[in-house]
């Protein structure tokens, strides 16, 4: 709920309760069911005054209608507020009416930055179509704290490094290949897989591959330039497919500093480990006891045989980015079955006391599951006969099945609108589908499901934004010279039901930053499409309650506030990664 709505109200409660503004404003916001238009539960308020719950909703329903516009009632615990449309329509006009992506706007994060690691793919390996929750939930994460004023620096952590890269060079190598071989394929990641898959095979059947292979792993490391020069090779041509996968999507990134940037800083961080003695020898190996930070298991930092491993490049990492960046907060995306590695790093941090490790945040997500139409089943690895589906794959999808759904719907549309549309409606519902619950739990795609033009969708919600820009081109063309938008002629519940769902939107975005949530933002463009769409639908009923009436004056008005859905709806449609067609 906007500020402008909730601050007076908690201001005055504030001053008669003899409590701190901040603590009142924190409890007041939305109801949970159709009550009114903000609800306070008293439970915390009544404790801090020694009084029981529902003497205090009650005691407070004369304090609040003290002031103009403004009534209520208590239902047990809870003072339920009704605000006058008038006084709605006021405030929302007032901060919106000029500038309505102000609705997905905030300070909050003045002066703060944040890191955000996502997405982070291993070369020479494709995107698969489980990359799509870490890519984009870390994307919408990175937009929304921008909207919400924090400085953003987007991270794409690259897996670059390791045994993997030994073995392709030996296959390399070994088959006489050629830069040459590599730029005539048709996808230069799927040869470099199928060579994996022959090295990895010749390796099984003949100990002496397996050992050139670890020969060439170790000279990679080393510095060998033959080596580091095919090393460079493979990850420049992944990087050229990647890339074409991240402009489908619309995500872009500040540093694509990967493992590799690291492997000379992560011994630093193992001797001022060994200087404070936080290493124990186990087997070969140096770990750190983390029993006192309340973790069974140690952190692993080094192999038996010496090798590096992911905590050690973790800590160098977020070492050089806090030298870097100075961050306030650092995200990694990343699915909640490496809760546990997270845990214990961050826990290796405390040891070591960096300054940033409260600032350092695991968002954590469930696996994606794709509805197999061979097996009748939900699977974790998504096939398309028999043969593995990539991201890439299951976004082609989309569109070939959003462009039969276009064309079908909109023939009058010229070949290359019907294609930007089909585009951006099956990348959109492809997107959608995996923002629009908790992050948490897992996710459930079915291509018909996911492109639906009805119920909690991506296509959904595109529609809502294209129906709200052919009213305003109604509009346009009927009234040459419309009068100006005076927000007292919006004076129907359904009208102030869209004005409150518009205000309610910056919380949602403040929502998203203070839980790192993006579905917060999705479920409230969705209740707010909802509330357009009945009030859109009087029309049907009541020629009187159209937006392009017989009125100009109440028509102004109705189609500044379809303007201020419009623009909002769209903007919170782009800082979730979803463009907003103004067609369908």
């Amino acid at each position: 709920m906007s500020v402008d709505l909730i601050s007076p109200i908690a201001q005055h409660l504030a001053v008669h309760l003899d409590l701190p503004f901040a603590q009142v404003a924190g409890l007041l916001g939305p109801p949970s069911r159709p009550a009114g238009d903000l609800a306070l539960p008293c439970f915390v308020l009544a404790k801090a005054k020694q009084v029981a719950p529902p003497q205090l909703a009650q005691d407070l329903v004369a304090v609040v209608e003290e002031l103009p516009g403004v009534s209520a009632s208590a239902a047990g615990p809870f003072l339920n507020i009704d605000l006058a449309p008038e006084m709605v329509a006021e405030a929302v006009f007032t901060a919106l009416l000029d500038d309505p992506v102000q609705a997905l706007r905030s300070d909050q994060g003045a002066g703060k930055r944040v890191c955000i690691d996502y997405s982070s793919p291993n070369i020479a390996k494709h995107l698969a179509f489980h990359h799509i929750r870490s890519t984009m939930i870390g994307n919408a994460l990175a937009r929304c704290y921008r909207a919400a004023g924090w400085d953003t620096v987007r991270i794409n952590f690259l897996g670059d490094w390791g045994t993997a890269f030994g073995r392709l060079i030996a296959g390399w190598q070994r088959e006489g290949l050629c830069v040459e071989d590599l730029q005539a394929a048709d996808d230069a990641v799927t040869f470099l897989n199928t060579l994996y898959v022959r090295i990895s095979q010749a390796a099984k059947e003949d100990p002496s591959v397996a050992e050139e292979a670890r020969a060439w792993s170790r000279r990679l490391e080393e510095g060998d330039a033959r080596a580091r020069e095919l090393w460079q090779l493979f990850k420049e041509a992944s990087l050229k497919e990647f890339r074409k996968v991240y402009d489908l999507l619309g995500v872009e990134f500040d540093s694509w500093k990967g493992e590799a940037y690291y492997e000379d800083k992560m011994q630093p961080v193992v001797d001022e480990l060994q200087d404070q003695g936080l290493l124990t020898e186990d087997q070969g190996a140096l770990v750190v006891d983390l029993t006192a930070q309340g973790l069974k298991k140690p952190c692993l930092i080094r192999r038996a045989d010496g090798g590096s491993l992911y905590a050690t490049r973790d800590l160098a990492a977020c070492d050089d980015r806090f030298a870097d960046y100075a961050f306030d907060r650092s995200l990694y995306v990343v699915d909640l079955g490496q809760a546990l590695h997270f845990k214990e790093w961050f826990a290796v941090a405390q040891c070591l006391q960096r300054p940033y490790v409260d600032r350092l945040r695991h968002i954590g997500f469930g696996v994606v599951l794709m509805w197999n139409e061979e097996e009748k089943s939900w699977a974790k690895t998504a096939t398309r006969n028999g043969v593995p589906m990539l991201l890439v794959d299951v976004l082609e999808e989309a569109i070939r099945r959003a462009r039969a759904i276009v064309d079908e719907k909109n023939p009058e549309l010229d070949e290359d609108e019907r294609q930007t549309v089909a585009q951006s409606v099956g990348i959109g519902a492809v997107v959608f589908n995996d923002l629009k619950s908790g992050r948490r739990g897992d996710v459930k795609f079915h291509f018909d499901d996911a492109l639906s033009m009805q119920g909690e969708t991506g296509p959904y919600l595109q529609y809502a934004h294209a129906r709200l820009c052919s009213i305003e081109r109604r509009f346009a063309a009927t009234y040459a010279d419309p009068p100006s938008a005076d927000p007292q002629l919006l004076q129907r519940s359904d009208e102030k039901t869209v004005l409150l769902h518009l205000a309610r939107l910056s919380g949602a975005l403040l929502r998203v930053v203070q839980e790192d949530e993006p579905s917060a933002l999705a479920q409230a463009l969705l209740a707010m499409a909802a509330a357009v769409s009945t009030w859109l639908s009087a029309g049907n009923q009541d020629h009187s309650a159209r937006v392009v009436c017989d009125d100009p004056a109440r028509a102004a008005a109705r189609v500044a506030l379809v303007r201020m859905a419009r623009v909002a709806l769209g903007e919170g449609l782009y800082v979730l990664g979803l463009q907003a067609p103004q067609r369908m």
